[in-house]
């Protein structure tokens, strides 16, 4: 058995149109999405045809009442087993307005301000789980990053050893070839092909063309990921899709 998989940082509700036509395109059997809104969450329902599970992170300034937002994972018309939200920094019951930074003249999220959660469950008999790890000034490795991805690190081994083998999903927000990258491939399987040199689509991101490895699937031995895919045109973050199946 296999599944066809794809995660992507949507942007909020920036690029919901390019979204929703990439998905009726792609058709994945399983979304692993971060910088969900909640209130985009009927949304993605209703394209999915199924309940979206959701961990919030922060609250996102000058959007209204209405402006958690969070990582998503859901499946196509089919509910979701064992859903389980592990913070590694912050907690559900203390979601923050998230505050902004200027360093060296370029504004950043204060990632003090954001809880960082990992959401896992089981479908089609795979673990599958999806987090957003905090961002960095011009994607240095700082020491709170690799805190943050050290205790992120323990949680999906340990939920590897219960379920047998996991998927990672995310925006690590750490390129390729940097320390805290690196601290996570030590320890799962980087599934990206290493000719893909960046994860960013300069077209849509506000920085444009930077070249950052920053989205990552990462996997245990006993998963096989086969085409691999960086999609763009879906939001600032290339859409990452692939078809998980076991060794």
């Amino acid at each position: 058995m296999s599944l066809k998989l794809v995660s992507v940082n949507i942007e909020r509700s920036m690029h919901l149109p390019r979204v929703e036509a990439f998905l009726r395109r792609e058709r994945p059997d399983v979304l692993c999405l971060q910088e969900l809104c909640e209130r985009d969450i009927p949304f993605f329902e209703a394209l999915m045809g199924s309940r979206m599970s959701f961990a919030a992170m922060a609250r996102y300034p000058g959007e209204g009442p209405d402006n958690v937002v969070g990582v998503g994972l859901i499946a196509r018309e089919t509910a979701l087993a064992d859903v389980c939200a592990e913070y590694y920094s912050g907690s559900a019951g203390s979601i923050r307005e998230m505050t902004f930074l200027n360093t060296d003249g370029k504004r950043g999220a204060d990632p003090l301000s954001i809880a960082e959660v990992m959401l896992s469950a089981s479908v089609g008999g795979f673990r599958i789980a999806v987090t957003h790890l905090n961002v960095t000034p011009f994607g240095t490795s700082t020491p709170y990053q690799r805190e943050s991805a050290g205790k992120l690190i323990g949680l999906a081994e340990a939920q590897a050893r219960q379920a047998g083998d996991l998927l990672l999903a995310g925006d690590f927000n750490a390129p390729r070839g940097r320390a805290t990258f690196d601290l996570i491939a030590e320890h799962f399987i980087d599934g990206i092909p290493a000719q893909h040199t960046t994860s960013i689509d300069g077209s849509l991101h506000r920085a444009g063309d930077i070249p950052f490895m920053v989205d990552g699937l990462f996997h245990t031995p006993g998963y096989r990921l086969e085409d691999v895919v960086l999609s763009t045109g879906v939001s600032d973050h290339c859409a990452l899709s692939c078809r998980l199946s076991r060794t």
